[in-house]
C-alpha cells in the first residue's frame, strides 16, 4: 500500500473532493521534485480496482521510468495503461474508454495531440505538473476545470524534500538581439547565437570552478548545440554525451543508464530531459538556452534539485534566465484563466531585484554587500544606465506633473476674469498678444 507524506495526503484529499464536487478535470500543481508520481501511484493504487487507468506520457524515459516505478511498489499493470499520448492519438479506437486518466506534464496537454485523446474519452481526467501554464504561458482553462495547488517550492526546501540550490550566473550572453518565434526566442537565431567558440571556453571554465565532475545536464538550444557543447566537453577531459529524439531507442537507453550509473558525468540535451525525468543524485544543471518560458524554465533549472542527505544543488545559468524568471523558489499566482504575470528584474529606482555578484558570481536578492563572501557590489554599467533612466523619468513626470500644475492655475485664473481690463492685465503678465484678449472677450461674452 502506498504511504504518501502529509503534504501528498492532503493534495490526494483535494483532489477527491474536487471529484465529489462535479469537477471531472482538476489539475494539481505541486513542485519539480515534490513527488507526483507517488500521487499516481496512490490513484492508480486505489482506481484499478474499479476499472482501467490510462498513464500519458509524452517521452519513452518517462513511460519507462513509471513503468518501474509501478512495479517496484508492487502495483498490477493489468488494468493500468502506461503510454505515450501519440501512440494512443494514433490508434484511439483500439482503446477501450478507461475509467480515469492521468496526464503527466500537463502543460502539455493544451497541445492538439494530448486534446484529441483528453476529449476522445469521457471520463474523469486528472492531470499534474509543477507548471500549469503553457510554455508559450497560455493558462490551461480550456481543459482543466479547477486548480489544486500543493506546497512552495521555499517549503519543501526547508522542509528537506527538495535540495537547497546554489544559483550562479558567471557568464553574460545578451539574447536581446534574437528574434522572437511564438512567445520565445527563434531557435535559429539562438543556436547562431550560442555557438560562438568562445563561449564553450567560459562555460567549461565556469562548470570546473563551480562544480568540477558533479553529475551534470546541460540544456542546450538545438541538436546541434547539444553536439558541439558534447564535444568540448569531452575535449576537456570529461566523461560525456548527448542525447536526442531522433536517436534510437536502444541507443537513448544505453545513454541514459550510463548517466544514471554514472558513468557519463555530464549529459547535453535539446527539450529531452526538461520534464520529469528524475536522476536523484544529479546536482548540477547548466542553462545553455535562452528563454521567455516560465514552464521551461522551472522545468530546467530544478531539474538538479531531488533531494538527498547533505545535498546542494548548482544552477549555472550561462544565459541571464534568471532576469528573465527570478530565481527557481520564486513564488507564481497560477490561474486557469490568466496567464502569469511576467518578471522584471528591476526595483522601483531602477536597480537588479536580483544582482550577481563579480567575484563568486553567486546571485542574490538586491543587496550592497554579497551574502554569500561579502564582496562590495559594483553596480553593472547596464545597471546604472537603467537607474539613470528611472531618475530621469522621475525626474521629467514630476516636471510635468509641475507644468500641468501651473497650466490648471493659468486657466482658472483666466475662467474668473469678468472684465476686458483683467484679461489685459493676464495678456501683458504673460507676454500675450493682444490678439489674445479680443479672443477671450470673444468667448466669454465681454464687451470691447
Amino acid at each position: 500500500m502506498i504511504t504518501l507524506r502529509d503534504y501528498q495526503e492532503e493534495i490526494y484529499k483535494k483532489i477527491k473532493s474536487e471529484l465529489a464536487n462535479g469537477h471531472k478535470r482538476p489539475l494539481v500543481v505541486a513542485g519539480c521534485g515534490s513527488g507526483k508520481s507517488f500521487l499516481f501511484l496512490k490513484m492508480c493504487e486505489r482506481l484499478s480496482a474499479y476499472g482501467k487507468v490510462l498513464i500519458l506520457v509524452h517521452r519513452k524515459e518517462l513511460k519507462t521510468q513509471h513503468i518501474r516505478l509501478l512495479k517496484e511498489n508492487g502495483i498490477s499493470l493489468e488494468n493500468i495503461i502506461v503510454e505515450s499520448v501519440f501512440t494512443v492519438a494514433n490508434r484511439l479506437s483500439d482503446y477501450e474508454n478507461p475509467l480515469a486518466i492521468i496526464t503527466d506534464e500537463a502543460h502539455l496537454s493544451k497541445a492538439r495531440t494530448w486534446e484529441k485523446v483528453i476529449r476522445y474519452f469521457n471520463c474523469v481526467c486528472v492531470g499534474f505538473t509543477a507548471t500549469p501554464i503553457r510554455l508559450d504561458g497560455k493558462p490551461l482553462g480550456d481543459i482543466y476545470d479547477c486548480l489544486i495547488e500543493s506546497v512552495s517550492v521555499r517549503w519543501l526546501i526547508e522542509n528537506k524534500y527538495l535540495a537547497p540550490f546554489e544559483y550562479y550566473a558567471p557568464v553574460s550572453i545578451d539574447a536581446d538581439t534574437v528574434d522572437h518565434s511564438m512567445g520565445d526566442y527563434n531557435i535559429n537565431g539562438l543556436e547562431k547565437l550560442m555557438m560562438k567558440k568562445a563561449i564553450y571556453g567560459d562555460v567549461i571554465k565556469s562548470y570546473k570552478k563551480i562544480a568540477n565532475v558533479e553529475k551534470t545536464i546541460v540544456y542546450c538550444v538545438s541538436v546541434n548545440h547539444s553536439r558541439e557543447v558534447c564535444e568540448e566537453f569531452k575535449a576537456a577531459g570529461y566523461t560525456a554525451a548527448f542525447i536526442d529524439a531522433k536517436m534510437p531507442e536502444k541507443e537513448r537507453c544505453e545513454v541514459m543508464e550510463g548517466f544514471r550509473s554514472g558513468r557519463i558525468k555530464i549529459l547535453c540535451n535539446c527539450a529531452i530531459i526538461s520534464e520529469g525525468v528524475s536522476v536523484d543524485d544529479c546536482s548540477c544543471v547548466i542553462l545553455l538556452r535562452p528563454t521567455e518560458s516560465l514552464a521551461l524554465y522551472i522545468q530546467q533549472s530544478m531539474r538538479c534539485m531531488r533531494y538527498l542527505p547533505d545535498k546542494t544543488a548548482k544552477i549555472i545559468d550561462c544565459v541571464a534566465n534568471y532576469t528573465r524568471h527570478s530565481l527557481p523558489d520564486t513564488p507564481h499566482e497560477w490561474s486557469l484563466t490568466s496567464p502569469v504575470k511576467k518578471h522584471s528584474n528591476s526595483n522601483s529606482d531602477g536597480s537588479f531585484a536580483v544582482r550577481v555578484c563579480q567575484k563568486c558570481f553567486r546571485t542574490f536578492k538586491s543587496a550592497d554587500i554579497c551574502p554569500f563572501c561579502n564582496e562590495p557590489y559594483k553596480a553593472t554599467s547596464k545597471e546604472l544606465k537603467q537607474i539613470k533612466e528611472v531618475n530621469l523619468r522621475k525626474i521629467t513626470e514630476e516636471e510635468t506633473k509641475k507644468l500641468n500644475e501651473i497650466k490648471k492655475q493659468q486657466r482658472m485664473e483666466v475662467g474668473r476674469a469678468k472684465s476686458r481690463s483683467e484679461l489685459i492685465a493676464i495678456a501683458k503678465k504673460r507676454g500675450y498678444d493682444m490678439r489674445w484678449v479680443f479672443v477671450q472677450c470673444k468667448i466669454k461674452h465681454i464687451g470691447c
